[in-house]
């Protein structure tokens, strides 16, 4: 059975445009209300975004305080690692001459006798503040002085081959070598017999070797000094 509307057309066109109407309104209600949700979603976000850069700043300035506290104790371990740094250099620079004794001692000839040694070490070989000279790599006259006597000149010629054997030491150079009488008087049971015999008293001089690396430059000794 069909339906038949008795409205007439005017009225069925109104009631068509207020359905539409309320369509427009509800999908307008439910735009607001999503709207609304995203705002105070994002309000919500917003708040505890600054209660974390909040803390963030708090954790920040705590974190200052502690290095502003910690950096007299930075600068004081950094000056110590500087000061041991420059301590190991100059053990490192110093002139062995307890081994350079000894290795005079082993190689100095049964006829030869040393009356004088003279040792000094170069300016350019000290560490420690930086002089002129030791910046120009020179020093004055010479490191090391032997003077001493024995039988013959080749037993001098002898005992300077053998100190050009040290490894610390170069340039050995005769300084001068004179010949003189020696008397000497032994006496037993029987006799006294006196023995005139000739020696040669000679000065030998040599340098040191300079260092692979130069000794430490450093202002700390006149720091602590002050």
């Amino acid at each position: 059975m069909n339906r038949i509307n008795l409205l007439p057309g005017e009225a069925r066109a109104k009631a068509s445009r207020e359905r539409g109407l309320i369509y427009m309104i509800l999908v307008l209600v439910g735009v607001l209300a999503v709207l609304g949700g995203v705002y105070v979603w994002q309000l919500n976000t917003q708040g505890n975004k600054q209660e974390e850069l909040a803390n963030i700043d708090a954790q920040l300035q705590v974190e200052q305080a502690r290095l502003a506290e910690l950096q007299p104790y930075a600068a004081l371990q950094s000056k110590r690692t500087s000061m041991t740094e420059t301590a190991k250099a100059i053990f490192a620079a110093r002139v062995p001459w307890s081994s350079i004794l000894q290795q005079v001692s082993l190689v100095i000839p049964d006829n030869v006798r040393l009356t004088t040694l003279t040792c000094a070490v170069p300016a350019a070989m000290l560490p420690g503040p930086e002089t002129a000279e030791a910046a120009a790599g020179t020093a004055s006259g010479v490191d090391i002085t032997f003077a001493g006597a024995a039988y013959t000149h080749r037993d001098v010629a002898e005992f300077m081959t053998r100190l050009g054997l040290i490894p610390q030491l170069s340039d050995v150079r005769l300084t001068s070598s004179t010949g003189a009488a020696n008397t000497a008087t032994t006496t037993d049971s029987d006799a006294t017999t006196t023995d005139t015999k000739k020696t040669v008293s000679f000065t030998v001089t040599a340098m040191l070797r300079p260092y692979l690396a130069p000794p430490p430059t450093t202002v700390l000794q006149q720091e602590g000094g002050q």
